[in-house]
């Protein structure tokens, strides 16, 4: 039997469906609910009972999942929240296992136990994404927010490693732990692993502007950079970033490319992460129509008034999007400095090379 490399295998999946027009990956919010409170956290707006709540069943989770997968999708990620949080965890997992998915899990850790990294072990996803944002206790817990953390995250992770589980951890940069970025990735290598740091942050989904106060400065991300610290990256750009900057189209990003769908915790597909209208309940409707619907509108979304970001010569290399602009100043087409400020500095950096 022919076998091939993931790489070559995800890539030919990826232009198949991408010449027919299909999506191949799928990130499904199972909830808003976690036991962290972390203060740069942009969907701990909605981390209260009154959301959870109203948040899709098991077995309405099942039926979007069928829908998924008969659209062809291949690639599903299991976030939120923090998936591990939901009572129904196992069986959603199974449902989707069984179905084939190659299933990517994003969780703190914190909710991690002997009894879910057993069952995983036996049932392994194609990777585990956690976030560590220190490796000090008082400063982990001023980020979370939670006493005993720490120690609770530090026993998740020790439990995933034991397991032999394929693990990615993630860093994100704050004011809070800059100064601690080197024993944290001092850790990561100790533990095999690779430091995978990212100073973007934005606003909540509900506006609250508590996450982006804690950016460091552009000089601090471009320094960090220049120690060959931090890849400076964020939302994926699509393969004609570099001609849709020289359009009028608003989006450049992968979501206009139509290679991916996200899904919030009561079942609406929605266009990203940032941006939750329009939505169109995939309970209700064909997940064909409904991602359609979404395309529509971020493809007919173009510059009507922002000319400093339309005829900017340098907006491909430029961190900003409309999903953030829209968090932080209500449009958009808004200018968010920070991504302004770093693109600048970082552009002008290159140049003296």
């Amino acid at each position: 039997m022919r076998t091939a490399s993931y790489k070559a295998f995800s890539l030919k999946f990826h232009k198949k469906n991408w010449l027919d027009r299909r999506p191949s990956l799928c990130q499904f919010e199972l909830t808003f609910g976690c036991a962290l409170r972390c203060k740069h956290c942009y969907t701990d707006c909605y981390n209260k009972a009154g959301y959870i709540r109203r948040e899709l069943n098991t077995k309405e989770v099942k039926l979007i999942l069928d829908k998924v997968h008969d659209r062809g999708i291949l690639w599903l990620c299991l976030t939120g929240g923090d998936p591990l949080t939901r009572k129904d965890f196992f069986e959603i997992y199974a449902y989707a296992k069984n179905k084939g998915f190659i299933i990517t899990i994003f969780t703190n850790a914190y909710s991690m136990t002997r009894r879910i990294a057993g069952y995983l072990k036996n049932n392994p996803p194609f990777v585990i994404e956690v976030t560590l944002n220190a490796v000090k206790q008082v400063t982990y817990e001023k980020i979370t927010q939670v006493e005993g953390s720490f120690s609770k995250t530090k026993k998740g992770i020790d439990l995933i490693l034991r397991a032999g589980l394929p693990l990615k951890i993630k860093t994100q940069v704050t004011k809070d732990n800059l100064e601690e970025l080197p024993q944290i990735k001092k850790f990561m290598e100790s533990s095999g692993l690779k430091f995978r740091p990212s100073v973007f942050l934005h606003n909540r989904i509900n506006g609250d502007s508590t996450p982006s106060n804690l950016r460091i400065s552009p000089q601090e991300v471009l320094s960090l950079n220049g120690k060959r610290k931090l890849s400076l990256s964020d939302c994926d750009l699509s393969l004609d970033s570099e001609l849709r900057a020289q359009s009028c189209e608003l989006f450049r990003c992968a979501v206009s490319g139509g290679d991916g769908i996200h899904i919030d915790p009561r079942g609406n597909i929605v266009p990203c992460s940032c941006i939750r209208e329009p939505k169109v309940n995939l309970l209700k409707e064909d997940l064909a129509e409904a991602r359609g619907k979404v395309l529509d509108w971020v493809r007919t979304r173009y510059f009507s008034g922002n000319i400093k970001c339309q005829s900017c010569p340098i907006r491909s290399k430029c961190y900003n999007c409309p999903g953030k602009a829209l968090l932080e100043t209500g449009n958009l087409e808004g200018i968010v400095n920070w991504y302004c400020d770093l693109a600048h500095y970082e552009y002008k950096a290159k140049k003296q090379k």
